[in-house]
């Protein structure tokens, strides 16, 4: 397990193994949306132009759009979306492939996170029951728990390429997160936007959680799991996502002042 918290008012912060490398799974896709945004920011991308669904174009894992029939025309915005939220490995790819893996590397280097980086595209559908599975061995991206703590920090402060970028990045992570894992021990009043992500043996979480005590930038990243269930809500590093981010941020809490407004 690696650990990065950061309380963005008061400035505390606490880490475990958070500049070793893990397997990014999903959480990559923020270095993903990074880039797209940054392209729209310079006028090279109109996030309304639409893509077109094809048999070829479905991946294989997670998403809706590998359900849908062929012909669908989402905007490049939706895409986005379905990224972000439902975690779609079609519309990830869509993406990849139209920005390019080592631009997207390029662009997180010179933002500062060498350590956030992606290997692939995602596996095709039509290669999934192929002999040997093209999942063996899959490395999909390599992410810290330091640098994505510190991206997630950036988006909340509205940091990252310039504020409205930030704005639009964070309304995409606000969408439709995922209360599973970090924010599974919170109520409701307790506002999370964030990111995850899921592989054999690999469950991660990260986000900005919003409290009455302020802004809480947090990333917990495991990795070797041999337990059963896939994708199951009650799987050990699930659990052991949402124990150790409830301990760094109620510790903290019973220390901090009540804001005058919860942050927005």
């Amino acid at each position: 397990m690696g650990v990065a918290a950061r309380h963005l008012e008061s400035g505390r912060s606490y880490e475990r193994n958070a500049e070793e490398e893990f397997e990014s799974a999903s959480v990559i896709k923020i270095a993903v949306v990074t880039e797209a945004i940054a392209r729209v920011r310079a006028g090279e991308i109109d996030l309304a132009d639409r893509w077109t669904l094809t048999a070829e174009k479905k991946a294989d894992g997670s998403g809706t759009l590998l359900i849908l029939d062929p012909g669908l025309n989402p905007t490049w915005s939706d895409l986005i979306t379905l990224m972000i939220g439902p975690s779609d490995n079609t519309a990830t790819n869509a993406w990849i492939e139209r920005l390019g893996i080592e631009k997207i590397n390029a662009r997180m280097a010179s933002l500062g996170f060498s350590h956030i980086r992606l290997f692939s595209l995602i596996p095709a559908l039509s290669r999934a029951r192929e002999e040997p599975s093209p999942w063996r061995g899959f490395k999909l991206g390599a992410i810290t728990p330091r640098d994505v703590a510190e991206w997630m920090a950036r988006v909340a402060r509205g940091e990252l390429l310039d504020a409205e970028a930030s704005k639009r990045i964070f309304e995409y992570l606000d969408k439709d997160p995922s209360r599973l894992r970090i924010a599974r021990r919170f109520p409701s009043e307790a506002l999370w936007a964030g990111k995850t992500g899921s592989m054999r043996g690999v469950r991660n979480d990260s986000g900005i959680l919003r409290t009455k005590k302020g802004r809480f930038a947090l990333a917990v990243l495991t990795d070797g799991s041999v337990a059963e269930g896939g994708s199951s809500a009650d799987h050990p590093s699930v659990l052991a996502i949402a124990d150790v981010a409830k301990a760094i941020v109620d510790a903290w809490s019973a220390e901090l002042p009540d804001l005058p407004e919860k942050p927005r």
